[in-house]
This record gives C-alpha cells, structure tokens and sequence, in this order.
C-alpha cells in the first residue's frame, strides 16, 4: 500500500488493536513487523517441534467494558477459555499447596481452611486498602490521562487516603503484607503469592522500598469483572485474529520488513525508511516499540529534545528473568506430599514455587550482585491441559518464567550462567513434579538478552519501562495533556510504555488509536464502557 494514513511499527498486540480500530474508521493502515511472526512480546509460534509456544505473556487480561466488541474479536476467531484454578502456590519444599480457585466461595473456603480465619480476614482487609489506590492508578479505566505521582498524593481527599498513596507509591510490598498476612508459618504461601506478585515486573525485592506499587497494581480489579484467561491456541491468537481484522478492512500487516528510521521532515514525522532502503510515508505514525527503541534508535537525535533524551535514558528496562520452554512426552505429577492434587489434571495448568518472602529478596540481592539465586523463584504453566491443540497427541508443553537473573553479569559470563539457572529451577521443579527431566523431549530457555534482540524491547523488559512508581502514571507521558504524543508532531506511542502499562489489556493501543482518530477528525473509534 502506497501512502497509507496510518503506519505502525511493531506488530504486538497492542499496535494491532490500534491498526484494527484505525482501520474500522475507513483509515488505511499498514503494520510493520521485523519478525515473521505477529504478537510481539505476546505471540505464539513453533519453537519446540509440533508446539504453539508462547513467546513472553501467556494469559488474556480481563478486557475493559466494550472493548472486545471493539476489537471484534470472536468475529476473527478468538476463542477465550476459562481457568477453573488459577494457579497452585507452594511456598517452600514442605509447605502445603494452595490452591487458587476462580470461584470466589471456593477460594475463600481454601484459604481458611489452609491459613486459617486470620488470613481469610487480611484477604478482605487488603481488598478494602486496595481500592482507592487501584480507583487512582485506573489500570483497566479506558482513556484516562495519568497525572504525577506528588500531585495524586497532594490531591488526595483526606490524610487517611493520603497515608494510603504514600505507602503504595513509596513503601515496601512487605509494609503491606506484614500488615495483612503477619502470621510468616501460617500465612507463608499468601505471603509468598503476594511478595512474588510484587517484584516480577520489576528490579527489586519485595523488601525494597517502592515495591508496594506492583502489588497494588496486580492486585487492581477491573471495573468489567472477570479474571484471566487463556487464549484457545495461545496468546499470540489475539493478535492474529487482528490481522486478519485489519487486512479484511483493507489494510497490510508486513511480516520481515524491518524499520530502520522514522522519517521526520521540517520537525515532523512523515513516514519511515526500512531496512531496505524503501521509504514508507504517511499522515501518521505510531510506534509500538518502547520509548528508548523508539526515540534514542529510531528517531535522529536532534530530533528528539535534550529533556526528553534524558528522561527516556534514565528508564529503568532491567530484565532479570529467564524464560524455559519445555516439549514433554507426558503430564507430569505432583510429588507423595502433594498427592491428593493429582486427581484433577487441571491443579497442573499452573504452579508457583516462589520460597518466603525473606529468600526471595536474597535472591534480587544476589542477582543485583550479579550472582544466581540459589532457590530461583519460578512460575510454570501446562497449558495444554487447558488446550491440547498447542501440543502434539499425547504430549504437553511447559512454559517456565525464572527469576532474578543477574542480566547485568558481563555478557561473556551470561550464556554459562543462564544454563546453569536452568539447572537450579529443573532442580527445583522436581521437588515438586519428581521425574519431570525424564519426561523432557526438548527444550527452549531465553534469556531478557534474547528478548532484547528478538522483540526489540530495550533489556528485553516485557513492560516497557518497569512497574516502579517513578516510571508509571504521569511519568508514562511525554507530553502534557496526552498520553501518547511524542514531542515530534505526527509520532505516537502505542505499545505498554504508555499509561496504564504492561500486560495483554489492549489499553493502550486502543487508547492512542483514540487520540490519533480525534487528532484526525474522525469519530470516536471506542467509547468506553458501550
């Protein structure tokens, strides 16, 4: 397509949300995709021989209301299916597994049966703490515009709320968990759950002073209702479904075409050149690449004011985590002392293994120091329980996220020590699942540098900027009064780098699909809540 309104670089997910709904306005859209492969950071491809392997995030988000009609996707083919358990937690070798149901009467039932009347209290207490920062922090709120981290706090109605933003956007996870959960033998799987839920999208331990933000921001329910799912086929469906929608409407999706550089003429953005040499222009440009990729590579520098290069140099992209792939010949199942979760298959979708809260931040502390954890914490899913057309007949396939891996180490260093963590977290995953290696036909692990080359994304960080308080909310924009402009004319930002964040939402293509249509003239290409 020659001189296209629209085009976007980087097919993930939320750039093609923003080329679909662009696309459903008459626009003409084209995506630009390095990679052979559309979802980015949230595709689905063959890794493992006869696999659909997720590449990066694995489960769909609970959508804000209207916006899956939005997006149509049950017209292109998404099948979303439900998660009966959620995950089963085991905090240490020894503890007992904790089951997290979807049913809410089941869940609260679990909890005081396991952890006691004390736990199921601190669950509601944490949920009633939750509320006001979750309300400020509007995580699955369509369209806001996020306002800085001091002014929220000066903004708030009364010192109790006040004390409330204070503690989320400065105090420590486990200034909140020792408040709800103080029991450390009882209450250690909620514990952990929870220290763990604070720390894996960030570079610090659930001790470390700003941690308490990621927990809020997990914790933060969705207006809409719902819980996670997975994706029939995998997460990378979503985005191939909105291929589809956006060449049905007439526009492209370019697989290998890579950019080089953002096309900026007389201080505005007009187009990009490829890797090619061939020049692609148009009305608009979106980048859904994070803001270093974007800005600091992409675009020339005397492009780019100096105040801006300094604010995007200072974000903080360290991914600590490793990523394992596992083909196995069998279902695995849980060791003697966790036996009686063998009878039902789908206890097996998904297992965490996260050790106390105390181990957990000596392994960030001897990853910081560039060294491995000696009990690396791990999630790992089975989705083909779930959804056995992502494995072979007879087969399944494992997705294993480890943490803290010390990606700082010298390069040379980090290929040794990335199999040696592989080692440490099989080692681990057999306590759990004994004789998982001997199921083991083939085998995948990724490094953040893997990612980094792969999907483009700066550290291989999957959020685009980690989920510290000084890097979210208002410091998620770069120009006031919008939360996807650039300082350069014509150059949007569409991808997880924009407010609300990280995670398979859709939010913020859908929201700078919103600003560019109005931008244009064009009707509103989502309203919230419809």
């Amino acid at each position: 397509m020659s001189n296209p309104d629209v085009v976007i670089v980087g097919a993930g997910h939320n750039g093609l949300a923003a080329g679909a709904l662009l696309a459903r306005q008459g626009l003409r859209v084209v995506v630009l995709e390095k990679n052979r492969f559309v979802g980015g950071m949230a595709g689905t491809r063959e890794i493992l021989n006869g696999c659909r392997n997720d590449v990066g995030a694995s489960l769909l988000f609970p959508l804000a209301k209207g916006l899956k009609e939005a997006l149509e996707l049950e017209r292109y083919g998404v099948e979303l299916l439900d998660l009966p358990i959620m995950s089963v937690t085991i905090a240490d070798p020894g503890d007992p597994a904790v089951p997290f149901f979807a049913n809410p009467a089941r869940m609260a039932w679990n909890v005081w049966r396991r952890c006691g009347t004390r736990a199921l209290v601190g669950f509601a207490r944490l949920v009633a703490f939750t509320r006001y920062p979750a309300r400020v922090i509007a995580r699955y709120r369509a369209g806001t515009l996020p306002e800085d981290l001091d002014t929220l706090i000066a903004n708030a109605p009364d010192a109790k709320r006040r004390e409330q933003l204070e503690l989320t956007f400065r105090g420590s996870a486990m200034d909140l968990i020792d408040r709800f959960f103080p029991d450390e033998v009882r209450h250690r799987p909620l514990r952990s759950q929870l220290a763990f839920a604070a720390v894996q999208s960030t570079y610090k331990g659930p001790y470390t002073p700003g941690s308490a933000f990621c927990l809020i921001y997990t914790l933060s329910p969705n207006d809409a209702g719902g819980l996670m799912k997975r994706v029939r086929g995998g997460i990378g469906a979503l985005s191939e479904a909105l291929q589809r929608s956006i060449e049905d409407k007439g526009g492209e999706v370019r697989l290998g075409a890579q950019v080089a550089r953002i096309l900026v003429e007389e201080g505005r953005a007009t187009g990009v050149v490829l890797r090619n040499g061939e020049t692609i222009r148009a009305r608009t440009v979106l980048s859904n690449l994070d803001k270093t990729s974007t800005l600091l590579r992409l675009v020339e520098a005397d492009h780019v004011p100096d105040a801006t290069r300094r604010e995007i140099a200072a974000i903080d992209h360290r991914g600590a985590y490793v990523h394992m792939l596992l083909k196995l010949s069998g279902l695995p199942r849980f060791a003697p002392a966790y036996g009686a979760l063998n009878a039902d298959p789908l206890t097996r979708f998904s297992i965490g293994s996260f050790t106390n809260p105390r181990e957990l931040q000596k392994s960030f502390e001897a990853c910081a120091a560039g060294d491995l954890p000696n009990q690396p914490p791990f999630a790992m899913q089975i989705p083909s329980v779930i959804d056995p057309s992502v494995a072979p007949d007879g087969q399944h396939i494992a997705t294993i996220y480890g943490f803290y891996f010390p990606c700082e180490a010298p390069k040379e260093l980090r290929g040794k020590l990335r199999d040696e963590m592989k080692e440490r977290i099989l080692n681990r995953i057999e306590q759990v699942y004994p004789g998982i290696r001997k199921l083991i036909v083939e085998a995948a692990i990724f490094s953040s540098d893997h990612f980094a080359t792969m999907q483009g994304a700066t550290g291989g960080d999957f959020t685009h900027g980690l989920l510290h308080a000084d890097q979210m909310l208002g410091r998620r924009a770069l120009v006031p009064g919008s939360a996807h402009r650039t300082p350069i004319p014509g150059l949007y930002l569409c991808g997880s780098s924009c407010h609300p964040g990280p995670g398979v939402t859709f939010l913020p293509g859908a929201g700078c699909a919103t600003e560019v249509a109005k931008e244009l003239g064009l009707a509103p290409v989502y309203a919230p809540g419809d």
